[in-house]
C-alpha cells in the first residue's frame, strides 16, 4: 500500500488556503464575463452598453460609463459601432476583424476607433457574422487598458438582426485575452 505524500493537516490547509484564494476576487487575475443576451434595435440610438457594469440604455447620456455602442444608420440598414474615448475595435486593413476562437486580444493588435460606419469598415458584420465569431476590443476604465471580446449574431446583408450574445474581458491592466475565454464558472463540461 502506497502511502500518500501529503498528510491530512496538510491536505485540508491546501484547501482552506484555496477557499480563501476562490473567495477573495482581488487576490488574482479574472476574466469578467456577462452572457446575457441584448438585442441591438435598429434605429439611430441603437443600445449604450458599459462593458464593466453591464448596464445598458438607449442613449449615451442616460448609460453613465457606456463603453459600446452598436447602431443602425439613419436609413435603419448600416450596422455601425461607436466606441467611447480610448475604445477600439481589433482590425485588419480598415476592417473590423471577426477573430476565430482562441485569437489574441492585446496591445500588439491594430485597432479602429471612434464611431466606425463606412462600408469597408462595417463590412464583415453588416454581411453577416455567427456565434462562432468575436470582435476584440480594448477599453479604458480609470485610466487603465483592458482588453476583451464580444459575441455577436449579425445578419446580412445590412447587419441586422443583430445581438450581442455574450461578453468577456480580462480585468487586469494590460493583460492579453483570448478571443471566446470564460471563466471556469461558465463553461459546461460533460463526463464520459
Amino acid at each position: 500500500m502506497k502511502k500518500s505524500m501529503f498528510s491530512r493537516a496538510a491536505f485540508a490547509g491546501a484547501i482552506a488556503v484555496g477557499a480563501m484564494t476562490l473567495g477573495s476576487p482581488a487576490a488574482f487575475a479574472a476574466v469578467v464575463c456577462n452572457t446575457t443576451p441584448i438585442a441591438i434595435p435598429q434605429n439611430i440610438d441603437g443600445v449604450y452598453l458599459n462593458l464593466v457594469t453591464g448596464a445598458t440604455g438607449t442613449t449615451g447620456t442616460g448609460t453613465v460609463g457606456w463603453d459600446f455602442n452598436p447602431y443602425a444608420s439613419s436609413s435603419s440598414t448600416l450596422l455601425s459601432f461607436n466606441g467611447a474615448t480610448g475604445s477600439g475595435y481589433v482590425s485588419s486593413g480598415g476592417v473590423i476583424s471577426a477573430l476565430a476562437s482562441g485569437a489574441p486580444i492585446d496591445a500588439s493588435n491594430t485597432y479602429l476607433t471612434g464611431i466606425q460606419t463606412t462600408a469597408t469598415a462595417m463590412g464583415t458584420y453588416r454581411a453577416g457574422v455567427t456565434s462562432a465569431t468575436y470582435l476584440g476590443f480594448r477599453l479604458t476604465e480609470g485610466g487603465n487598458t483592458y482588453f476583451g471580446w464580444i459575441n455577436m449574431t449579425t445578419g446580412g446583408p445590412n447587419g441586422f438582426p443583430a445581438t450581442i450574445n455574450s461578453y468577456c474581458y480580462e480585468n487586469t491592466p494590460n493583460t492579453q485575452i483570448t478571443a471566446g475565454t470564460t471563466p471556469v464558472s461558465l463553461q459546461q463540461f460533460s463526463v464520459d
